[in-house]
């Protein structure tokens, strides 16, 4: 079977879905949202953070590196590690500014799908906390200060008196931490909803359960893709949203292959439980959330494991083990369940966006790693700009896929 649209969307997670609803709010385009639902969606491997400053100075993953590679160092070379203006995963001014403009359209988006489509994806002000241990956290949260000093205002020090009053189920073993007040939460699985349904009732065609397998081109245009449960669907625009499996689909697309890999990440949720956490926390162990239902995420592990999406003992040990450090009555609570996603990992960790040199009708919105959840609004913004060839709320320069030029792979056909 053949069918016509104006935008074909590649991938229903969660930078899929807002593409789809962003663009739907209009409703002058004809719409399909496509997506294979395969097991790894990066949506599931999500906490939920709002975490605009703290995901764009590493904390979460990158702090855990970081205390990792320092402790390789020094097993090494008996000696510290120095923390200076060459640590690793503090994100670049533009990725900042990404950040903190999708996270201000949060509240106002929150209203608009409860009000007009009957969908809560569960946006709380809840704040985030990194806890800190020792002498090598305080330095790493002291190099985060002296890195953005125009966010000063989103910024608190808490001493350990401080911390033990916001928060007094964290052990007694913190000094302190560092707050970032303007970074938030959501449940990531009803956001994703949330957009789909949004789109849905928008007039945008769903197709679960549906593989891209090829890519329809006339020269250097993208008209269409085929599929194998529905045939083909042809389109002006074809946005590739295909997470961790985006490379495949830019190599039909345009004949190179993006920089774009799994990157699995494992979390563990909770039974549910009274109210334990006041806000997120995040250590050099792991990070913390519990949803309005009592349940805690615990998060996560960064593997390059290829597409496996198996959990493993050590790993879901090792997350155990560092939220018991930080909040101890976790010690004799019982975990629901455990499970991997895959990020769609890129090497700067930057999004891809917009288009590709050598071929039209086609827009990339992949590559988003561990941010999808924060940055899915503003991504879904600045495609439906893209789409109407309308001026963009942000550069896009930095996140195009031309930047990786001398290492993007062609296709052999």
């Amino acid at each position: 079977m053949n069918r016509t649209y104006d935008v074909v969307i590649a991938g229903g997670g969660v930078i899929g879905a807002s593409c789809a609803y962003h663009l739907s709010r209009r409703q002058n385009l004809r719409i399909a949202l496509i997506d294979a639902k395969r097991p790894g969606n990066a949506t599931r491997a999500s906490a939920g953070g709002l975490w605009a400053i703290g995901e764009s100075v590493g904390l979460g993953c990158g702090v855990i590196f970081f205390r990792m590679m320092s402790a390789q160092r020094r097993e090494a070379h008996g000696a510290a590690v120095a923390v200076d203006a060459s640590t690793p995963h503090i994100l670049p001014p533009a990725f900042f500014e990404f950040a903190l403009q999708s996270n201000a359209l949060y509240p106002q988006l929150h209203r608009e799908l409860i009000v007009h489509h009957g969908m809560d994806f569960k946006f709380e002000r809840t704040g985030l906390k990194y806890v800190i241990y020792d002498d090598e956290d305080r330095l790493y949260a002291e190099h985060i200060v002296s890195r953005i000093p125009h966010l000063a205002d989103q910024l608190r020090w808490l001493d350990r008196e401080a911390l033990r009053e916001a928060e007094p189920a964290v052990s007694h073993e913190a000094q302190g931490a560092l707050e970032f007040l303007c970074d938030h939460q959501v449940s990531p699985f009803r956001l994703a909803d949330a957009y789909t349904e949004g789109a849905r009732q928008n007039g945008v065609d769903l197709y679960f359960n549906t593989n891209v397998t090829g890519v329809l081109r006339q020269g250097e245009r993208v008209t269409g893709v085929r599929t194998a449960e529905q045939g083909t669907f042809h389109c002006g625009t074809l946005i590739n949203a295909a997470g961790a499996w985006a490379a495949e689909l830019s190599e039909q697309a345009s004949g190179i292959r993006l920089p774009v890999k799994p990157v699995k990440g494992q979390i563990l949720l909770t039974e549910r439980m009274p109210k334990l956490l006041e806000g997120c926390l995040t250590t050099s162990d792991c990070y913390m959330a519990q949803k309005d239902n009592g349940e805690i995420l615990i998060g996560s592990t960064t593997e390059d494991k290829g597409f496996d999406v198996s959990t493993t003992f050590p790993e879901v040990a090792g997350l155990v083990q560092g939220a018991i450090r930080c909040v101890p009555g976790l010690k004799d609570i019982n975990l629901k369940r455990c499970w991997a996603g895959l990020r769609p990992g890129s090497p700067d960790e930057l999004p891809i966006l917009g288009p590709m040199a050598g071929v039209e009708g086609y827009l990339n919105a992949c590559g988003h790693f561990r941010t999808g959840i924060l940055t899915s609004a503003i991504t879904g913004v600045m495609l439906e700009h893209l789409v109407h060839q309308e001026p963009l709320p942000l550069d896009i320069t930095p996140f195009l896929a031309d930047r990786f030029e001398a290492g993007l792979l062609k296709g052999v056909g």
